[in-house]
């Protein structure tokens, strides 16, 4: 049986450093100044075979490629349906169906290393833009309303994969994006398209994207 492929590293440019994201080992970590330097060199030069043993001595030598060349489509957040909320009003249904997704998915943020709860979001064939969008107010209301009745809507993780996990098994193809900025801090929130669906715009605009998905 052939074994998966290891999980890569991520990382992203913010202000004068760069930010990692290992996740096979579930953490973040940055490079010294003059390490940072020698690997802005590598991203402006491209890698060669003299760069391979100074990567890996630094987990360096499983680099995912960025963000904006793995979703060259990828939009700068621009709006957000919490700061426009729409008509639309969560049910019943839909609301406890939220709370059980984010019951589910803090367990699991307890339990698994984040690429293992990546791989768990389903594949689908998705809806009409139209339609995707409308998908997505009502999911987002639900999970607004589900915060009366859930103490762990604070866990940006968790909340981003629950609701990613939902409009997922709705034909709905929004992204679950980490974001990071220095000094180091670090958020999750879900967008489709330009809005930003589990967050109000001023909150994520400072984080810059280290890993969509």
């Amino acid at each position: 049986m052939k074994k998966p492929a290891p999980a890569a590293t991520h990382w992203c440019r913010t202000g004068n450093g760069f930010i990692f994201l290992d996740l096979a080992s579930d953490r973040y970590f940055t490079l010294e100044s003059g390490a940072a330097d020698r690997f802005s060199l590598i991203v402006h030069r491209g890698q060669d075979a003299a760069d391979d043993d100074w990567l890996a001595e630094r987990g360096l030598h499983n680099l995912a490629r960025p963000v904006d060349r793995i979703f060259p489509e990828a939009i700068a957040p621009t709006s957000s349906y919490l700061d426009s909320p729409g008509t639309e009003r969560a049910s019943a249904v839909d609301t406890i169906r939220a709370i059980y997704a984010l019951a589910l998915a803090r367990r699991h943020v307890r339990k698994l290393r984040l690429a293992q709860i990546l791989s768990t979001i389903p594949q689908f064939e998705p809806l009409p833009a139209e339609d995707q969008r409308s998908v997505a107010r009502c999911a987002a209301a639900a999970f607004q309303r589900a915060r009366h009745y859930f103490s762990g809507m604070d866990e940006c993780l968790g909340r981003g994969i629950a609701i990613r996990r939902v409009l997922a098994g709705k034909g709905c193809d929004a992204r679950l994006v980490i974001g990071v900025t220095l000094p180091f801090a670090a958020h999750c929130w879900v967008q489709l398209g330009s809005a930003v669906l589990t967050d109000p715009l001023d909150v994520v605009l400072p984080y810059t994207p280290i890993l969509i998905a």
